[in-house]
């Protein structure tokens, strides 16, 4: 057997394993909003339900999170829990974490709302802490809010 071909196949055996531990990210949608009884002049507290999706074939379990959302591009508020939860293989559950915004926030999309608009585009990013031998994964998802009608 040639030298070479041992670390060779050692080189390939290895990335290959490395390759296995990739994972699909999770979707993760706004599913609800509900307002704290926590509120002042500058900064507003809400307890929103994320629905998480895994779309692999491995239960996904995480200590925690953390995210932001966006409204149409311009930043809106911040959360994070350090519950853990676990989402089953190819399969949905909701996470009820604490979001903050902040007036300047709200004023914002305030005065996108007096323009008429009836829906607004959100973009989640985040990190799940804690998925096992992967550590942290990132994640980023989008879609539109409706908002309620008169």
């Amino acid at each position: 057997m040639p030298k070479y071909l041992l670390p060779l196949l050692l080189l390939t055996a290895l990335l290959s394993g490395c390759a296995s531990l990739s994972r699909p990210q999770p979707e993760v949608q706004l599913a609800d909003i509900q307002p704290t009884d926590k509120a002042t002049l500058f900064e507003q507290e809400f307890e929103v339900t994320l629905r998480i999706s895994n779309p692999d074939r491995q239960p996904l379990s995480a200590q925690g999170l953390r995210f932001s959302v966006s409204l149409d591009g311009d930043s809106f508020a911040r959360g994070t829990t350090s519950q853990p939860f676990s989402i089953p293989a190819l399969g949905n559950d909701t996470v009820k974490v604490l979001l903050h915004t902040s007036l300047s926030g709200w004023l914002k999309q305030l005065g996108k709302l007096a323009g008429g608009k009836t829906a607004l585009t959100y973009q989640i990013d985040g990190t799940l802490f804690g998925v096992g031998a992967l550590g942290d994964m990132p994640f980023r998802s989008k879609g539109d809010w409706q908002l309620p009608g008169p």
